[in-house]
């Protein structure tokens, strides 16, 4: 079952049951993935996923400026909102073996610079794993 029609079940029962927070955020989502899928066509798993943490990175963004504005109420709302999201996505691989990934692309490959390696590391990875973390990785094995 696709994320569209996973999330579209979704709503129907939050519109039900009278949760109104969970089926807007819900029905944003929806939105930003059939948009996706209005401008690619067919979307694939990996494309889902890149849609939703798309979702996940600015939800985490406006944390950072809610916080630094001081509205608690609203970082409050955001934090419940990016727990969700991430529950939508598969779960994360540990740093341990994100190193473990990123130490094999890097002895295997010709080419030791940082893009070539990232590349490779997050193509093998495909939505394990948070690019930041990676890129750090990479970094350390790099110098």
């Amino acid at each position: 079952m696709s994320k569209i029609d996973w999330l579209s079940e979704e709503v129907i029962k939050e519109y039900k049951a009278g949760n109104s927070e969970r089926r807007v955020l819900l029905q944003t989502l929806k939105a930003a993935l059939l948009q996706k899928s209005k401008d690619k066509g067919e979307l694939t798993e990996a494309d889902e996923i890149a849609v939703l943490k798309n979702e996940l990175k600015q939800r985490q963004q406006a944390r950072v400026d809610y916080e630094a504005g001081g509205r608690s109420d609203l970082v409050e709302k955001v934090d419940i909102e990016i727990a969700e999201i991430k529950k939508m996505l598969p779960e994360e691989m540990s740093n341990e073996d994100i190193e473990r990934v990123v130490g094999e692309v890097f002895e295997a490959s010709e080419d030791k610079s940082f893009g070539s390696i990232m590349k490779q590391s997050m193509a093998r990875l495909q939505g394990k794993a948070d690019g930041g973390v990676v890129s750090g990785i990479v970094k350390k094995l790099s110098s």
